[in-house]
């Protein structure tokens, strides 16, 4: 019995494989019974289409040798900047980021991100959190210690909290845009974790 049905599978097959040939042959056949006008009419598009190729060919820049290698050449993609492991002490220095006009503007012309970081932390340790954290090299860290604005409600004054602003610039070649995405779905995975 698997014999037969191997047989009649190769059958099925070969008589697959003869079919689109006779299609073919057929399609052959009516192309030769059109009138003469119609091959007339066939040749002239023929010709005008091989002289509208001739033409845009023409039309091509030479390239020299020095454009060349330039079409070759790929962008490499940036690999994940490997540093040490996140600490807990990491999550401790960067309080949070630091969104307004200004910093939208260092985002998109100086590829750098403001963050609001613990009072006691220097560059080298802002700079290590940042880089463990994203995986994204660093090319420079600017800070400033924000004086306390006086604030009033009424007849009560009060002073806002006093904070260490950071500026943290990174290397061109890494796309905050991704960077700033992975944060926002970090944050919606701890959030509903701790649900």
């Amino acid at each position: 019995m698997a014999e037969e049905i191997k047989k009649e599978t190769e059958e099925v097959k070969a008589e697959e494989a003869k079919a689109p040939k006779a299609k073919k042959a057929a399609a052959k056949k009516t192309a030769t019974k059109k009138a003469p006008a119609k091959k007339a009419a066939a040749k002239k598009t023929e010709e005008n289409e091989t002289k509208t190729e001739e033409v845009k060919e023409e039309a091509k820049p030479v390239e020299t040798k020095a454009e060349a290698p330039k079409a070759e050449e790929k962008k490499e993609e940036v690999k994940e900047y490997i540093t040490r492991p996140v600490l807990l002490k990491d999550m401790h220095i960067l309080k949070h980021l630091i969104v307004s006009e200004e910093t939208q503007r260092l985002e998109q012309k100086e590829n750098a991100l403001v963050f609001a970081v613990d009072r006691k932390a220097t560059k080298t340790e802002i700079k290590g959190a940042v880089e463990a954290i994203f995986h994204a090299k660093v090319k420079s860290v600017n800070t400033m210690n924000l004086q306390p604005k006086t604030r009033r409600v009424g007849r009560y004054e009060g002073k806002l909290p006093v904070y260490k602003k950071a500026i943290v610039r990174f290397d061109s070649a890494y796309d905050l845009g991704k960077i700033t995405a992975a944060t926002a779905n970090e944050e919606r995975k701890a959030n509903d974790e701790a649900k």
